[in-house]
């Protein structure tokens, strides 16, 4: 726990950190235009040899076909309507088992699931956001004393995959240049929301299946000793968190004592977004209509990124919010800044939404 009284100062130098941590990574969608060839064969194009797109079939066996044009729209594909089950939409080989597949005694048929996530795809010459409910399902053999046949899981995982329909955009391994830009805003970016260890040599594979269900990408990869696939089905992102007023961080600080705020700042630093300076102007109002009050005010971030990051990085920001009230007209001996990092969350790591929750700040009356 960081604690500073001398906020101005602080929020002076907050502006011009950039810290790997918090806050979620800003979009980098590229516009996307999709070319399709038919195959009977699927195998990815060289992007120099891919034509003007051809007349696709909705049926599934005729409409793998492949892509690796440096843009790609998913809306471009036929919509398949193949017996695909329900999410994640993909099972393991006989012999193969789900790593912590369970939960509560019962089956879950993945290892990992979030309401709201992505998964970078790779199209062969770019990188673009697939959001949405998101599982992973690591995969190892049942029997450990057989090993991982890794011939038998990729041709299986891979069949079954183009025999619903789902187009492969991209087979081979990533460049490690493309992926080094990629982690230069977070360094975990790539562990994030890549499925398996694309610095390595062993190969991805990332598909797409504009289905009837909905829009669903997979990514495969796997070495000699186990596999990993990630499921994907895209859905906008829904906002939960509304902006406080006035009145109701009055109502909470004389019912518990404290208000949790949800204060928007650029990303990975500590200077406020327009909307954060409107939340800002009604912690202002609060003040000036009770000029004995005193509050520390707490920031906290999610457990994302490295964990002295996050500290100081809500320490920064804590401090900015104290420095913007304080510039309104707040004596600031009626404020106290405090920094906690990732400590007492209130919502599930887990989860977008859980993580959104945890990214706040909180205002505490002082006794």
């Amino acid at each position: 726990m960081i604690k500073n009284n001398n906020t101005l100062a602080i929020f002076s130098l907050s502006t011009i950190f950039t810290l790997s941590a918090c806050q979620e990574t800003e979009d980098k969608k590229a516009p996307i235009v999709m070319q399709a060839q038919q195959s009977a064969a699927v195998e990815c194009v060289d992007p120099a040899k891919v034509g003007s797109a051809t007349n696709t079939s909705t049926a599934a066996s005729e409409s793998s076909a492949t892509t690796n044009a440096g843009s790609f729209d998913i809306n471009s594909l036929p919509v398949i309507n193949t017996n695909i089950g329900s999410f994640p939409y993909i099972s393991v080989p006989e012999g193969f088992v789900i790593r912590g597949g369970k939960k509560n005694g019962v089956e879950t048929g993945y290892t990992k699931f979030n309401d709201f996530n992505k998964l970078i795809m790779y199209t062969g010459e770019s990188f673009f956001d697939a959001e949405g409910k998101r599982a992973v399902l690591e995969v190892g053999r049942r029997d450990n004393k057989e090993g991982f046949n890794q011939y038998k899981f990729d041709k299986s995982v891979d069949s079954y995959l183009e025999g619903i329909g789902a187009v492969p955009i991209f087979k081979g391994q990533i460049p490690n240049a493309k992926l080094k830009e990629l982690n230069k805003e977070n360094s975990s970016t790539v562990y994030d929301h890549i499925t398996g260890d694309p610095w390595n040599k062993d190969p991805v594979r990332h598909y797409v299946l504009n289905h009837t269900k909905g829009k669903i990408m997979f990514q495969v990869w796997s070495n000699s000793a186990q596999g990993e696939i990630g499921v994907i089905e895209l859905e906008g992102f829904k906002q939960t968190i509304q902006a406080p007023t006035a009145s109701q961080i009055q109502k909470d600080l004389e019912a518990t004592g404290k208000a949790i705020l949800h204060i928007n700042f650029d990303t990975n630093k500590a200077s406020l977004k327009e909307d954060g300076d409107a939340v800002v102007a009604e912690i202002v109002k609060v003040l000036q209509a009770n000029p004995a009050l005193k509050i520390f005010v707490k920031g906290y971030t999610d457990n994302e990124g490295n964990q002295e990051h996050n500290l100081l990085l809500s320490t920064y920001r804590s401090a900015a919010v104290v420095s913007a009230i304080v510039l309104s007209g707040v004596d600031s001996n009626r404020l106290t800044s405090e920094g906690l990092g990732a400590s007492n969350p209130i919502g599930d790591n887990t989860t977008e939404a859980g993580r959104a929750m945890n990214r706040r700040v909180e205002l505490v009356k002082q006794l």
